[in-house]
């Protein structure tokens, strides 16, 4: 994950480097220029005096002209040339300055996205040693990968009081493992929470490498057989969605959507998704990746290409991520081809949903909009806020925008804690 927060670097790190490349030139056309005119006018200043001082016109009026129009030009040098002199310090202070604010603004943004990464542990701890190519999405039960009626059975054990809301289905996201909803949330974890409210947390872990539609399937699977068992088969849970498990839960809604489903639209079995941080529209961290590596792979050195070539060679659902892919179908589509690919097929339309996103600069000039939450642009996040969440009942309390927060720091948060006990009250 890291590799891709530092992609974020890359604009600052390209700015800076503009900058420098621009004021260096822009000083050094300044002083070429200014020591060109010196020279040219104070060449000029003695050839009139020297043409002056000719015997035939030495005492005339044309003489006395030429010395006078000598002696200007020799000072209009001088005066050009201090000129110069004071526009290239105040080019070269200008840029700096520029350059300071733009080394600032990277200090600021890179405090807030490393300084927070460990906040919402993003990265779950169960990952740590296990090959990616032998983590199979499973449900979650005591830092193990168990099977539906092992959930079923801890269920059955719980004293029916503490679980009397039923099942809350936890989708965490990229990286993410059951550990996110115990090390976050503000002032209780998510996991305390949920049990005060008397809820039975069902959670999940998907394998990271895996296409989105995949692991969308895979959640698709795992719910049918879920929502058909006795102990589930009328709890109507509800669920929250973490980052990109937002997109799992949509690309598993969208399979339930379609004829011969065998649970059915999960519009009859899901009370309330809540989507925190959802790159609905994908996420620029990813895409500036792939045109980084499509540059670099388009510069005719062989060293350079390859290198271009090797930043290419990301995993499926990093490139579905890019731009919010959830069907498999689109992934067909050549990926610089995705832009301005609708994304969006219905499958929220008829859940009852409540949005939470978060962005880093409460501006709304176009480098905070770029930014977004540090990982996810404004754009992408807002994707579906009128066209989708406002639509619902009770429009003013299904869009949520929480400001000065990363997209690492959403989750921590007392306000989006707030929010969901909210929903999980009701």
């Amino acid at each position: 994950m890291n590799v891709y927060i530092r992609l974020l670097m890359e604009p600052f790190r390209l700015a800076d480097w503009v900058l420098q490349g621009t004021g260096k030139l822009s000083t050094d056309t300044l002083n070429g220029l200014k020591t060109f005119l010196h020279q040219s006018m104070d060449w000029s200043g003695d050839q009139l005096e020297k043409l002056s001082d000719q015997p035939l016109i030495r005492e005339s009026d044309v003489g006395r002209a030429l010395y006078q129009a000598s002696r200007g030009m020799k000072e209009g040098a001088a005066s050009t040339s201090d000129a110069l002199s004071v526009a290239s310090r105040a080019t070269r202070y200008a840029f700096d300055v520029a350059r300071k604010s733009v080394a600032d603004s990277d200090r600021t943004v890179e405090e807030i996205l490393f300084e927070n990464v460990a906040v919402a542990s993003v990265a779950g701890a169960s990952f740590a040693g296990v090959s990616i190519s032998k983590i199979q999405p499973s449900f979650r039960l005591n830092g193990e990968d168990v099977t539906l009626e092992q959930i079923a059975e801890d269920y059955r054990k719980q004293d029916p009081a503490s679980v009397k809301r039923g099942p809350l289905l936890l989708i965490p996201g990229l990286f993410c493992d059951e550990g996110l909803w115990v090390d976050s949330g503000s002032p209780d974890s998510y996991a305390d929470m949920t049990r005060e409210l008397g809820y039975y947390p069902v959670n999940f872990r998907f394998n990271p490498g895996n296409p989105i539609p995949e692991n969308g399937r895979a959640l698709f699977n795992m719910l049918n057989s879920f929502f058909a068992h006795g102990d589930f088969y009328e709890s109507r849970p509800k669920v929250i969605c973490y980052s990109q498990g937002g997109l799992i839960l949509r690309s598993a809604i969208y399979l339930s959507m379609q004829p011969g489903a065998a649970a059915g639209d999960y519009s009859k079995w899901l009370d309330h998704v809540i989507f925190i941080a959802s790159p609905d529209g994908g996420s620029y961290i990813e895409k500036l990746g792939f045109w980084i590596g499509l540059g670099l792979s388009r510069v005719p050195l062989p060293v350079v290409s390859i290198l271009g070539a090797i930043g290419n060679e990301r995993s499926d659902a990093m490139k579905d991520l890019s731009h919010g892919v959830i069907r498999e179908e689109d992934r067909a589509v050549n990926h610089p081809d995705r832009y301005g690919l609708n994304t969006y097929h219905g499958e929220l339309d008829n859940i009852m949903g409540t949005q939470i996103y978060s962005s880093i600069s409460n501006k709304e000039e176009i480098w905070g909009a770029w930014f977004g939450d540090g990982v996810v642009e404004d754009t992408s996040l807002r994707l579906l806020s009128d066209r989708v969440f406002r639509q619902k009942s009770d429009p003013e309390n299904r869009v949520h925008h929480l400001e000065g927060l990363s997209h690492f720091q959403v989750m921590n948060a007392p306000q989006t804690a707030s929010i969901v006990r909210m929903i999980l009250s009701s």
